[in-house]
């Protein structure tokens, strides 16, 4: 049907998706950073997901674009469901017993990334209050 193709075809849906799924993840190794300041030996890991959108969607920072249509362009939407975010060790300087966990980076991640937990969980509802205005042909409030 022509309508979900206007609406749905585009690949927003599942980059906003992909984003919370990959920021409920670094919210859980932020945690797990922040339970672990104590235990000996213990390293701090992240997760690099801007650079690996960035990497799914073009190379550095000039977006690449792929055409699969004559009159259609824009990244694969399998390079974005098959994004993967890099989880990395951090590279703190340790304390004497080999952890390297610094409560106030832990502390200052975890707000930044509950503010983009946030920010993309209103994207995605204006989206869809967007399509909802555009399907009922009622003005945005």
């Amino acid at each position: 049907m022509l309508i979900d193709r206007l609406l749905f075809a585009d690949k927003t849906p599942l980059v906003l998706k992909k984003a919370l799924d990959v920021q409920s993840e670094r919210q859980l190794l932020i945690s797990s950073n922040i339970s672990n300041i104590d235990t000996p030996g213990y390293k701090a890991t992240d997760i690099d997901f801007k650079g690996a959108l960035r990497d799914a969607l073009g190379a550095g920072d000039s977006l690449a674009m792929r055409t699969t249509h004559s009159s259609h362009i824009g990244p694969n939407k399998a390079d974005i469901k098959g994004l993967q975010a890099d989880i990395f060790t951090e590279s703190d300087v340790a304390k004497s017993n080999g952890n390297n966990v610094n409560i106030d980076k832990e502390m200052m991640k975890l707000s930044e990334n509950q503010i983009s937990y946030n920010a993309t969980i209103q994207m995605m509802a204006k989206r869809g209050s967007t399509i909802r205005a555009a399907i009922t042909e009622n003005p945005q409030g």
